[in-house]
């Protein structure tokens, strides 16, 4: 005879309860525990400084301030217990700010960094990371690269040329250039709203649902190229020469002086203004329309 029954055991309710109690007592005093660990103390520290700094990359949700200043250097702001992670390194004079792993923030987290520096080359951002910028910079060429929802706001640049790549429903706002041509491509419902005073060429490249709103400028040329439902509002803009290719709903709305000219398909529309010679040819269900 086994002396151990297989019969089940039953546990009394109370003690299944008072089983409950002690583990949820536990837990919270787990929780609790950790919840001191974690050391909010905010850090500060100031880097790189009278060191060249041109391209700026920003990534992992950091929030970046950019300052036009003619003296250059970098201050950090994090909470303590997220130092251990910070990625900010000058490779050149490019900075890259980010984590060097994936961390997940507690609420109330704090991870910003403002850049003082007067020249731009590059920003690039991802990871719904924000860029907010303050003041005019200056330099000969200049590209913004935005991706996974990042966001770059009232960015003011001189120089010659501008290349804009947006993709992800990132945010490109308030953007100002002056200079002699600019490339935008935009896809996967990302928006752009700028004012472009260009001396010869705007290139424009939407896809995917994206929006482009241009306020104020002119230019010599511009080529505009919108497909999948993607809207521009260039009707604020004054251009002498554009060429346009429209596809698959589109809708573009522009102010163009000397020619217009190019294709309208599958259902796409353009509103313009302003007397140029016309030569667009509009096939299946599209239209062109003076306003």
């Amino acid at each position: 005879m086994p002396l151990i029954s297989h019969k089940t055991i039953k546990t009394p309710k109370a003690l299944k309860a008072a089983k409950s109690i002690l583990f949820l007592c536990a837990t919270i005093c787990c929780f609790a525990s950790c919840k001191k660990e974690v050391d909010m103390t905010l850090m500060q520290r100031t880097l790189f400084e009278n060191t060249a700094i041109r391209q700026i990359e920003a990534g992992d949700a950091w929030v970046v301030s950019l300052v036009a200043d003619s003296s250059t250097f970098v201050e950090v702001e994090c909470s303590a217990y997220l130092e251990p992670y910070l990625k900010v390194r000058l490779e050149g004079t490019k900075l890259e700010i980010g984590f060097a792993e994936r961390v997940y923030p507690l609420g109330g987290s704090v991870y910003r960094a403002i850049v003082h520096t007067a020249q731009l080359e590059a920003v690039a951002a991802d990871d719904a990371a924000t860029v907010q910028c303050t003041g005019r910079f200056a330099g000969q060429d200049i590209c913004i690269g935005l991706a996974g929802a990042a966001t770059c706001n009232n960015l003011a640049f001189e120089g010659t040329s501008c290349e804009i790549k947006l993709d992800d429903a990132s945010v490109l706002a308030g953007f100002q250039f002056v200079g002699s041509s600019c490339k935008a491509e935009l896809d996967d419902a990302s928006q752009c709203n700028a004012r472009m005073e260009v001396a010869d060429h705007i290139d424009i490249v939407l896809d995917g649902k994206s929006r482009f709103v241009s306020k104020g400028g002119t230019t010599a040329t511009a080529r505009l190229n919108l497909q999948n439902a993607s809207l521009l509002n260039m009707a604020e803009t004054q251009v002498g020469q554009m060429q346009v290719e429209l596809g698959s709903g589109s809708e573009a709305t522009v102010h163009v002086t000397e020619t217009l000219s190019g294709t309208l398909t599958a259902a796409s529309t353009m509103y313009y203004k302003g007397q140029p010679r016309i030569n667009i040819d509009c096939t299946a269900g599209s239209q062109l329309i003076p306003f």
